[in-house]
């Protein structure tokens, strides 16, 4: 894996992050209503997001990412994965199919952006040592 990949899966995943927060802040109501979720998580899922997808663009546009911002956006990642896990236990009753179909679904992108992520930084710190 070269620098160049990892800083594009950073921007995949702000790309990813950015239509997340556009979906789940404009049309709360709806996704709201198609998964069993409340409005409140809907929305704070897509402000998250605004967040998110700033820190993972900003990653994927540096000549050279810092190490420990990337492994931090990669520790956000993990957490996300465990509030997924979290969310779909305590509302389990209240989901629709396709509202537990869609958090696993979610969990499981966001750890795959976690393996490519980490396997990214290892790049990233192997061209470190190798220039230094």
């Amino acid at each position: 894996m070269t620098v160049d990949f990892a800083k594009k899966v950073f921007l995949a995943d702000a790309i990813v992050c950015a239509l997340t927060f556009v979906g789940c802040v404009f049309a709360t109501q709806a996704i709201a209503a198609d998964t069993g979720l409340g409005t409140g998580p809907v929305a704070a899922a897509g402000w998250i997001c605004l967040g998110a997808a700033l820190i993972w663009g900003w990653l994927g546009t540096r000549a050279r990412p810092p190490i420990l911002i990337c492994w931090l956006a990669i520790f956000l990642n993990i957490d996300w994965i465990i509030a997924s896990v979290v969310l779909f236990e305590l509302e389990y009753a209240s989901l629709t199919a396709y509202g537990r179909a869609l958090i696993v679904a979610q969990a499981v992108g966001v750890l795959g952006f976690v393996v490519l992520e980490v396997m990214g930084v290892r790049a990233i710190g192997r061209q470190r040592v190798a220039a230094a």
